[in-house]
């Protein structure tokens, strides 16, 4: 068993943080999906496992539609205008290829603003399409055969690392930590 990575809050290395983000999700990070859609959307496992269940049901427009307005809003500012113009032409143009249904209200407050673009200018319409996802998409996920299965199989295979919590691995480092100082600054250490 690999030794735990040191205190995230004492040291500059990073294994903690990317043990946390791995692409293999403890038991604990597959429940946490289930508590809202933000904790599947925050978690880029639980997007992609998000992605997967949509374009299994052929509507995985909506979650890409959202994440390309996400990415839009961490682009620089020369970028935005062409970036717009990909989104609207990909997801809301007549004729779309990954069409998005949007009520009449938004799609209209959406055209007028591709008129000026902006890291906002799909504001109205990522609001519907995440409240879309949110009451149909996502209880849908959270009921399917793949997060259940996921779920199962977690738990069966959760070994000590799986099932200890990020405070533990903290306080068993900062014991070892101890530890370690303890045996360097003992007066046996100096002789």
């Amino acid at each position: 068993v690999p030794p735990d990575p040191s205190n995230p809050w004492l040291s500059d290395d990073t294994t903690f943080w990317e043990l946390e983000a791995s692409k293999e999700p403890s038991q604990q990070r597959v429940k946490r999906w289930g508590f809202g859609m933000d904790e599947a959307l925050k978690d880029p496992v639980g997007r992609e496992q998000f992605l997967k269940f949509l374009e299994s049901e052929f509507s995985s427009e909506n979650l890409r539609f959202w994440l390309a307005v996400e990415d839009l809003k961490k682009r620089p500012i020369r970028e935005v205008p062409s970036r717009v113009q990909e989104i609207w032409q990909e997801f809301l143009a007549p004729g779309a290829p990954s069409a998005i249904n949007l009520d009449s209200k938004s799609y209209d407050k959406t055209t007028q603003n591709v008129k000026e673009p902006g890291r906002y200018t799909f504001e109205d319409a990522q609001e519907h399409i995440y409240k879309l996802m949110k009451s149909d998409s996502y209880p849908r996920f959270i009921r399917s055969s793949a997060y259940q299965e996921l779920l199962q199989a977690k738990k069966k295979s959760g070994n000590s690392m799986d099932r200890r919590t990020s405070f533990e691995k903290i306080a068993q480092n900062m014991r070892s930590h101890e530890r370690l100082l303890h045996a360097l600054l003992s007066p046996r250490a100096f002789v």
